[in-house]
């Protein structure tokens, strides 16, 4: 009604004189509420406004609430159907199960961590001192003349490369690796048959004067039949030709002159160069045994063993240092084996004795 009456005043609408106080008090009510409106012109005529003003009067005030009222909020309408979505969210599902999959499958970082402690090499057999056993055989120190090696097989030299139509395989027949009369002089040496094994091996040294084979071969019959001299001469001839062979070196031990202490030293760093040299141990071994030091004999007599199972000689050996440890169970076993290899019975220990020992250690 206030807006109504303010449309009316902006008409020219005037109050009557004859209007009490009451009527000028409201009409002060009224003018506190007006709104920010510019006012219009008054019209020239002083005559009540028409029908169709009142009318287009009420329309403005219409539209002034009109404008007032707070727009009404606009609803979301979901326009996706049930496929589109379900597509949606699978692709979000598949994404994220890939980001997963890719994440698992990358390596680990590289971590530094302190390198682990080796492992520590499997102790050495360690057997106490005792005093050796009165009827202990003794030991073998003949020497045994190695197995003959053959000529080693001359390299091939490198061939050029040449076109494939000019390329042609030929079959080049391979060299004898070991001699024949060497192998049988050697045969002959393991059965016993010492002069035919000796014949053998002066046919090879005829036709090669400096075969190493032949040279030891002749060295360990001549040890073998007691001539200490004939065999220290053609030690000498192998050692000519290498000052360092262990072979030769290990049976020359046995003729060597001079202190314990310095024959000791010279074999121990003869060693030191060839690890794997089963005839120097077996000279240590010895070496150990002349002076009754009968574990370190046993270890030197092991270590032969180890190198060369099949040698009779270094089982017996290291039989016999067992028996002087006391080691009874142990001596019988490598007597024992001692004597299965002995196949000719010339491996410098006397059968006999050895069998009887074994059945007076095996008894219960």
């Amino acid at each position: 009604m206030s807006l109504l009456l303010d449309a009316l005043k902006k008409t020219g609408s005037a109050p009557q004189e004859g209007h009490d106080h009451s009527s000028a008090g409201g009409k002060m009510e009224l003018s506190l509420e007006e709104r920010e409106i510019k006012p219009q012109a008054a019209p020239s005529s002083s005559h009540a406004p028409s029908d169709g003003s009142a009318a287009s009067s009420r329309a403005a005030g219409d539209n002034l609430f009109a404008a007032k009222k707070a727009p009404a909020s606009k609803k979301f309408n979901y326009t996706l159907g049930l496929v589109p979505t379900a597509l949606i969210v699978g692709s979000v599902l598949a994404a994220a199960g890939g980001a997963y999959v890719w994440y698992e499958i990358q390596p680990p970082k590289a971590v530094n961590r302190a390198p682990a402690p080796a492992l520590a090499s499997a102790p050495k057999p360690l057997i106490q001192s005792v005093q050796p056993a009165a009827e202990a055989p003794q030991v073998a120190a003949q020497a045994t003349p190695s197995a003959p090696q053959g000529k080693p097989r001359a390299a091939r030299k490198p061939v050029a490369q040449r076109p494939a139509e000019n390329i042609r395989i030929e079959h080049q027949p391979e060299p004898d690796v070991i001699n024949p009369t060497l192998a049988a002089a050697y045969q002959a040496y393991q059965n016993g048959d010492f002069a035919t094994a000796w014949q053998r091996y002066r046919e090879v040294l005829q036709k090669d004067a400096k075969n190493r084979d032949a040279l030891l071969g002749m060295a360990a019959i001549a040890q073998q039949q007691g001539q200490d001299e004939v065999a220290s001469q053609y030690y000498r001839q192998v050692l000519v030709q290498d000052p360092r062979d262990p072979v030769a070196n290990a049976g020359m031990a046995a003729f060597a002159t001079g202190d314990a202490a310095s024959k000791e030293s010279h074999l121990k760093k003869l060693l030191a160069q060839n690890q794997q040299s089963a005839a120097l141990h077996f000279a240590v071994g010895n070496l150990y045994t002349e002076q009754s030091r009968w574990s370190e004999a046993q270890q030197a007599y092991f270590n032969a063993f180890r190198l060369e199972p099949a040698n009779a000689q270094f089982a017996f050996n290291l039989a016999t240092s067992l028996d002087h440890l006391g080691q009874s169970k142990l001596a019988a076993q490598y007597y024992q084996q001692a004597l299965k290899l002995d196949t000719s019975g010339h491996s410098g220990f006397d059968r006999v004795a050895t069998q009887q020992r074994l059945e007076k250690l095996s008894a219960p």
